[in-house]
């Protein structure tokens, strides 16, 4: 128990490095270096990651969520002054779709996972990227979403005829983005590297991780 309960929270602080991840390298990358570290915003950020790979494991009741949310939003009083309200409302809204997931029936399991994959992981490292860069590019966005996209679809691939026309189809995004100026060249070929390899070998080698390992992997290529 011990273990597993280490491993959870080892999980999640990874999972609180990822969203780091891309926003620091996209700052680094552009010269972005007048930031200053925000330590509500880290403790806010920590809340996310905690709940999403430890807490929900331990499915926490509605009174464990009131009193998860009343720290959040005197956190939020104490930073007001100092923290864009927009991000503040930003990243408890992650926290809130995760309550959102607790509650959810089984046969909604696909959107539990594009919540918990997609929607938190990305909309996180937005608000990071805001409040350190103090504007949101499009070029930070695109890549960040896509990457993540691919991601999911990494973990649902099974080899279906399906599964390779979605392949074909971000495949196919990555290169109309490229057309666009959104992403490099080497971002494109590199995500496409990335999703085709993976899913390549979770086909034919059982090479099957998690979205935290696929999603920080994903993010780290995106210095490319």
């Amino acid at each position: 128990m011990d273990k597993l309960k280490s491993k959870k929270i080892l999980s999640a602080f990874i999972e609180f490095i990822s969203y780091h991840i891309f926003p620091f390298i996209f700052i680094f990358v552009h010269d972005l270096n007048n930031y200053s570290l925000h330590g509500f915003l880290i403790i806010m950020v920590a809340m996310v990651a905690l709940y999403k790979e430890y807490i929900l494991t331990l499915n926490p009741n509605k009174y464990f969520h009131i009193l998860y949310s009343v720290i959040y939003i005197l956190l939020a009083a104490l930073s007001l002054h100092s923290l864009n309200l927009f991000v503040i409302v930003l990243v408890f809204a992650q926290l809130a779709f995760l309550y959102m997931t607790r509650y959810l029936p089984d046969k909604y399991q696909n959107l539990v996972s594009l919540v918990e994959d997609f929607v938190v992981p990305s909309f996180m490292s937005i608000a990071l990227a805001f409040t350190y860069m103090h504007f949101i590019s499009v070029n930070f966005v695109v890549p960040l979403l896509l990457v993540n996209l691919a991601t999911v679809l990494i973990n649902y691939f099974e080899g279906t005829k399906a599964d390779y026309i979605e392949l074909a189809v971000i495949s196919g995004l990555c290169v109309i983005l490229f057309l666009l100026n959104y992403i490099s060249l080497w971002t494109a070929l590199a995500i496409i590297v990335f999703i085709v390899a993976m899913s390549l070998l979770k086909k034919y080698k059982n090479f099957n991780q998690s979205n935290l390992f696929y999603r920080v992997i994903g993010n780290l290529i995106l210095v490319v």
